[in-house]
């Protein structure tokens, strides 16, 4: 009896020695810790920091550096061959250069000639939708602006400063056809003649931008001012872009010669309908360290 016991002891503990060895085996090969989440990518949709004038919610990789320079021919295409359909000049222009503080925040400094305009901006994108069908952006931008050279007015002067703050909804069709809107509001937009029943602007920015191929597009966009204060007509542009890379040029045809923000969104003192377009190229360079 007691040898039939030792002998089902000894094939009892065989048999778990072999289970357990199995165990420690699959132990080796199953890895039971949590893996680690797969980093996501910035959505990234329309091409350039801006569309004509009015925003976009792209932004740049942390970092990098943007420098601007853009012009508006003062004199019209109305102006015929007597002035080359404009292109005599003068010109009001701006210069820009905007940083990228992290991949989301981009914060730039810009100088128009009209009445010494200098422009503190900065534009946040907090909100990504992926989709495949309507993928979506949504970012911030608002800016400080001073014009240091008003007729008639010392340069300190507080009714020379003005305010702006911009709502930018993006997306993109098939890859093909960028929508943006920018909802915008501008605080003592009629800097020349203040007057408290005019003190801001609220306007309804709108663009489309269609991608002929990786190099080239078209460019359209209407800011209508909503409510408050317009200097006679609404802005309108059109025209073409061309991508290489490093660099954006933009040829464009608009009734606006204005170019800073706070200049911009007050409105524009030609008419679209009557043919008075301006003539204008936006170029700008990005620059990486």
């Amino acid at each position: 009896m007691a040898n039939k016991f030792l002998m089902l002891l000894k094939i009892t503990a065989a048999v778990s020695l072999l289970i357990f060895s199995d165990l420690l085996s699959q132990e080796d090969s199953i890895s039971w810790h949590r893996s680690e989440p797969e980093e996501l990518l910035n959505v990234e949709l329309l091409r350039s920091t801006q569309s004509i004038n009015l925003p976009t919610s792209t932004t740049l990789k942390q970092g990098d550096i943007e420098f601007e320079i853009s012009h508006r021919f003062i004199p019209t295409i109305r102006s015929g061959s007597k002035e080359l359909w404009g292109f005599d000049g003068p010109v009001n222009m701006r210069l820009a250069l905007g940083f990228a503080v992290t991949d989301d925040l981009l914060i730039a400094l810009g100088r128009s000639n009209l009445d010494d305009n200098l422009d503190f901006s900065f534009k946040y994108n907090p909100i990504q939708i992926r989709s495949d069908f309507l993928p979506a952006l949504i970012s911030l931008k608002g800016g400080l602006a001073w014009n240091g050279s008003v007729p008639n007015r010392s340069g300190g002067h507080h009714q020379n400063f003005q305010y702006y703050g911009q709502l930018i909804i993006n997306t993109l069709i098939e890859k093909k056809l960028g929508i943006g809107i920018v909802p915008s509001y501008l605080y003592n937009s009629s800097y020349y003649y203040p007057n408290e029943d005019d003190q801001y602007s609220f306007t309804l920015g709108n663009y489309l931008s269609y991608y002929i191929d990786d190099v080239w597009g078209l460019l359209f966009e209407w800011n209508p001012v909503v409510t408050g204060y317009r200097i006679k007509n609404n802005p309108v542009a059109f025209g073409f872009e061309l991508n290489t890379g490093g660099h954006f040029f933009k040829i464009i045809l608009t009734n606006s010669d204005m170019l800073n923000p706070s200049q911009f969104l007050a409105g524009s003192r030609s008419s679209f309908n009557n043919g008075e377009w301006h003539i204008g190229f936006n170029i700008t360079r990005l620059l990486r360290f």
